[in-house]
């Protein structure tokens, strides 16, 4: 290169001189001396330094670079093509906000059209749409992700997510993870949410190493989808999903139904016939529930059958088109109870306003039926008010003309879901108790005959995915205590357990003693079960911090909800 240079320089020195007057010869090549003088000085330098070398070495390393890069960026387009085509079950999409949801088999994504008022019951109605739809959530807007089954189930995408507690305003602040990470986007800048503070919400958490004590799974996940609703009979209400989950039979054969359920105490009515839709029925498979507004709560299931119940949702032949060999299905743990609680008291959701009670009650107008799902009351804490389902409409309305009841397509029965607009999750305060899959352990017979599913999914006795056992004062809680005080010292033995809304948002095991006023009776004695959210009675007392003991047979007030996650 150096010597070419040369040479053009020569040229112009040459057609100068031949245009320019009084150039003589002598000096033409003097010039040309001296430039070959100094190239030849140009290539000794460099040779003597090494640049040559150097220059190779620098050229060899760029084409390095390259073929590394070039590998880089082919890899990330394949990850990218993952996305697109679904394929990928280990990552999701990252905005810097929010984990894209996982749509599995059998789930189509939807939205809805906002209610702006009470006039209709069916203001808000669902507009089915795609993964890629911009519009279909916004969690800043408090526009949670929908989704639904092919027998029009919904459900709600809680995204993987770290938190703080405020307990001064009760409120949580939230930050969203990126994939399975621990990172998460502050003003453009990723951070880790632990070293600033925050608490990784366990629900999303690989615990299998730590015995699952905090309600973790068996891998990092990205989110999980919980059901809009509590479950409901899916016959009801002019829903038609009557096929029947083969693999679940009733645990229970007899209930106590109270008279104003039946007209009478009647300790021989049969939950089977009940639930199963006709009294003098033969048949012990139950129905597939749904998890729709406006049905009956599937009651009259005990915990061992809620439990059963929602592993059956991804078995073969299932209404909901869900696989098995995409996704699992189980009864919600109080850890997935709190990530809900959580994030609906935060920026993303009711941010210190105090959810509404689903208040509405049947009071015998169907058999043994009690709650409706998807309505609110007039108040956060509205009294209990009779129902009627109007046979026009097939819509509840009250039974007194001086009260009010909105369901959950109306602007007013928004404010009974976790984010007051209608992309939320309903009925988490009153309708019915919600059986969720924690308990203690203490070795009580109602244990197994309620709930010996889940005493088969422990670990060795202790807290596995699918059920959390909860310590227990052993010196206190044990036959022939007093519930209360038993209570008591098993909530103070509860030190380490978090995310589930009950130590973190309560000061003590009994009362009401919970955020928001909400009751807090933890597990002991002969009430060795869990549930939460209160039902239709409670009052105040019901709500997202609501956790209670329970017997685990089955009863008139206390249904369930599931949870799906991506395998």
């Amino acid at each position: 290169m150096e010597e070419n240079t040369n040479e053009r320089k020569i040229i112009m020195l040459k057609e100068r001189y031949k245009s320019t007057k009084g150039i003589t010869l002598v000096a033409l090549v003097i010039t040309i001396i001296i430039l070959l003088i100094l190239a030849t000085i140009s290539i000794q330098s460099l040779t003597n330094t090494g640049l040559f070398a150097k220059a190779k070495e620098a050229k060899e390393k760029t084409a390095a670079a390259e073929v590394n890069q070039a590998k880089t960026l082919n890899e990330y387009e394949d990850e990218l093509n993952k996305y697109v085509s679904g394929t990928s079950q280990t990552k999701t999409d990252w905005t810097g906000k929010v984990n894209k949801p996982k749509l599995m088999t059998g789930m189509t994504a939807i939205k809805f059209t906002d209610p702006t008022g009470d006039e209709k019951a069916n203001e808000g109605s669902v507009v089915k749409t795609t993964d890629t739809d911009t519009a279909w959530y916004d969690y800043d807007a408090k526009k949670w992700a929908n989704a639904q089954t092919v027998d029009g189930s919904m459900w709600v995408w809680i995204p993987r997510f770290a938190y703080k507690v405020n307990s001064s305003t009760q409120t949580f602040d939230v930050v969203f993870l990126k994939d399975t990470t621990n990172t998460y986007l502050d003003n453009g800048t990723e951070k880790d949410a632990e070293k600033e503070g925050y608490i990784v919400h366990p629900a999303f958490k690989n615990e299998s190493s730590t015995g699952y004590e905090n309600g973790g799974w068996d891998k990092d996940l990205t989110g999980i989808w919980v059901s809009k609703f509590e479950a409901g009979f899916a016959t009801s209400n002019g829903n038609s999903a009557p096929k029947k989950a083969s693999s679940v039979n009733y645990s229970q054969t007899s209930v106590w139904a109270s008279g104003y359920e039946t007209g009478g105490n009647d300790g021989s009515l049969s939950a089977r016939n009940w639930i199963d839709g006709v009294y003098g029925s033969t048949t012990t498979a139950i129905k597939y529930p749904t998890f729709q507004g406006l049905t009956y709560s599937m009651n009259y299931t005990n915990h061992n059958d809620a439990f059963n119940i929602s592993r059956a949702l991804t078995e073969s032949g299932n209404i909901y088109g869900l696989s098995s060999a995409t996704t699992d299905s189980h009864l919600m743990k109080n850890s997935e109870w709190g990530a809900v609680a959580y994030l609906a008291q935060s920026k993303y959701g009711l941010n210190g306003t105090n959810i509404y009670i689903n208040n509405a009650n049947l009071r015998n107008s169907q058999q043994s039926a009690y709650a409706i799902t998807g309505c609110a009351g007039e108040t956060e804490d509205a009294a209990e008010v009779g129902v009627k389902i109007d046979t026009t409409t097939k819509k509840p309305v009250t039974t007194d003309s001086s009260k009010k009841i909105y369901v959950w397509t109306q602007k007013s029965g928004t404010k009974a879901s976790t984010t007051g607009t209608i992309y939320g999750i309903y009925d988490m305060s009153g309708g019915t108790w919600e059986r969720t899959a924690g308990l203690v352990n203490n070795g009580n017979a109602n244990l197994a005959t309620y709930g010996q599913s889940l005493l088969n999914a422990l670990n060795n006795g202790k807290s596995s995915k699918y059920v959390t056992a909860y310590p227990f004062d052993s010196s206190v809680d044990k036959n022939g205590a007093n519930i209360d005080t038993a209570s008591t010292a098993n909530w103070k033995a509860n030190t380490k357990i978090y995310g589930d809304g009950i130590r973190e948002t309560s000061t003590a095991g009994t009362g009401k003693t919970s955020w928001y006023t909400d009751y807090s009776y933890f597990p002991a004695v002969y009430s060795p079960f869990s549930t939460r959210g209160g039902d239709l009675w409670d009052g105040e007392g019901a709500g997202l911090f609501y956790f209670y003991r329970n017997g685990g047979n089955s009863d008139y007030n206390a249904g369930f909800r599931s949870v799906l996650v991506a395998q």
